[in-house]
């Protein structure tokens, strides 16, 4: 029986097959990392080169390289984080949340935990680490400061792009369906939600790109056209913006958080803490709970 695993992007324009074992699989919460997946921490395997295969699309990928350590390459077409080169020779990092089937590995460890979110809980018992594991020497880089005098502000991981709200969200929700873990190449989507007469752009709207997926389906992503980084959106009758979580530089308190479409969640990742799930959506009599 083949154990190679296809992934691909939102779009599906970029596609490729990996094979084990993998040397790290890790969730990753530096800041830089959050940005680039626009959730509360991304999540990785280390392919071999040898184990990893292209399938197409690799004309349509910007390869943005924020740092000289790793490279951040994103679809053109859709912004999802793509597979790129890692800064261990010989190996390929490879976002997780590609991925399709049944991946027969798990999470080994958390790392840069002393950067992460504080809308992360680690309820799960995996290893944490600081900054790399023991053994990985590396550099790092400090996180960005918040814009001064705004209430709740974030932006890309190349800076072009950067947005402010006029008050703070109040509950972090977390979507599990296999669009948003396509379009954040991560586990999992989260996103803060504020009213749309709070929220402003300090600068760089027009850097930011959008795709939407075709009839009859109905979803739409933005992201900046330079680095990828997903960024805040909205529909166009809409009251209420979606800040991705990742893309936050204000340090926020611990919010309550709501786990949606969990019947899609991918097997490889737990859900450890107690706040409530649903199997899709909340009920229509909950939806204000949780969506206001």
């Amino acid at each position: 029986m083949s154990t190679s695993i296809r992934g691909a992007c939102l779009c599906g324009a970029v596609a490729f097959t990996v094979s084990p074992p993998y040397r790290w699989f890790a969730h990753c919460h530096c800041s830089m990392c959050r940005k680039h997946y626009g959730s509360l921490f991304g999540t990785s395997l280390g392919v071999a080169s040898a184990a990893f295969c292209w399938l197409e699309g690799t004309s349509e990928i910007v390869h943005y390289r924020a740092t000289p350590a790793f490279e951040r390459p994103f679809c053109r077409h859709c912004g999802s984080t793509v597979p790129g080169a890692s800064g261990v020779e010989g190996y390929v990092n490879v976002p997780a949340g590609l991925l399709d089937g049944t991946l027969r590995a798990r999470p080994r460890s958390h790392i840069f935990v002393a950067s992460r979110s504080q809308l992360t809980t680690l309820d799960d018992a995996l290893p944490r680490h600081d900054a790399y594991a023991p053994g990985t020497e590396l550099p790092t880089w400090p996180d960005r400061a918040p814009l001064e005098g705004a209430a709740l502000s974030g932006s890309c991981l190349c800076g072009a792009a950067v947005f402010a709200a006029l008050e703070a969200p109040r509950r972090v929700v977390n979507c599990y369906c296999s669009l948003c873990r396509r379009s954040r190449a991560a586990a999992f989507s989260s996103t803060l939600l504020v009213a749309r007469d709070a929220f402003g752009w300090h600068r760089g709207r027009g850097s930011v790109r959008s795709y939407s997926l075709p009839p009859p389906r109905e979803y739409t992503t933005d992201f900046c056209g330079d680095c990828g980084s997903p960024m805040p959106s909205a529909a166009p009758s809409g009251t209420t913006v979606m800040l991705p979580a990742g893309a936050i530089d204000t340090p926020l308190p611990l919010l309550p958080a709501v786990h949606l479409y969990v019947g899609s969640k991918a097997p490889w990742y737990e859900i450890a803490d107690a706040w409530p799930q649903f199997a899709e959506l909340p009920p229509p009599e909950r939806l204000t709970e949780f969506f206001r």
